[in-house]
């Protein structure tokens, strides 16, 4: 039976863990552990850079670019926080070789954008992340091409779950939000979703947003 609100004709999809695998630590391991930089203390560099309690390290960082911090300045306030420390130099090095954070695709979801492009069903994008680096994921793989627009947090300088963002997205993106479905791997962004409107359910795997969307009313 057709769901009440209509079937879906949108579906809205995170970045990273639901599209992409990005993995800036695992994907920059060899790079700290090789560079002559931290004078042989490259792998305990590279721990420290990416400790999730350190006050000033690099998911600190990561943050303040999703909601719009310059790069420059990040880097020159990693500086100062660590002028004199072997690490130092870490934030630019790792900057300078932000691509090796990028892993590919999760698997399924390239075919599963396909998919709902053949089926006549718009996919879009909304995610917490820098417009540098959506550049680079839709250059790399072609499937994230299939996006019709996407809205990033460090553009409009607001995140996920404000409230404000999805509703920027479905403005923008001209959808009705009951005949949309967004996607996320983090449940507080679901909830955030659904406060604005959105039929939302936590990203698990490819096979499941297929389970998923079917309930909604998608068949694939």
């Amino acid at each position: 039976m057709p769901n009440r609100l209509g079937n879906p004709n949108n579906v809205i999809f995170d970045f990273c863990d639901v599209l992409l695998q990005w993995d800036p630590k695992g994907g920059t391991y060899d790079l700290f552990a090789g560079s002559p930089l931290f004078g042989g203390e490259g792998v305990a560099v590279w721990r420290d850079f990416y400790d999730e309690d350190a006050e000033y390290g690099f998911w600190h960082y990561d943050g303040l670019l999703d909601a719009g911090l310059d790069a420059a300045e990040a880097a020159a306030d990693y500086r100062a926080h660590h002028r004199g420390e072997p690490g130092e130099g870490a934030f630019d090095l790792y900057y300078e070789h932000r691509e090796l954070a990028f892993r590919g695709m999760i698997p399924g979801m390239d075919t599963l954008l396909e998919l709902l492009d053949r089926r006549g069903i718009a996919v879009w994008g909304l995610t917490n992340f820098t417009a540098d680096a959506v550049e680079y994921a839709q250059a790399q793989y072609p499937a994230m091409r299939l996006l019709k627009d996407v809205v990033v947090s460090s553009t409009e300088r607001v995140k996920k779950p404000d409230r404000r963002i999805y509703e920027i997205a479905i403005d923008r993106f001209g959808v009705d939000p009951t005949r949309s479905v967004f996607i996320d791997d983090k449940p507080w962004n679901v909830d955030g979703a659904q406060e604005a409107g959105l039929r939302s359910f936590v990203f698990v795997n490819a096979m499941d947003v297929r389970s998923q969307l079917g309930k909604a009313g998608i068949r694939l």
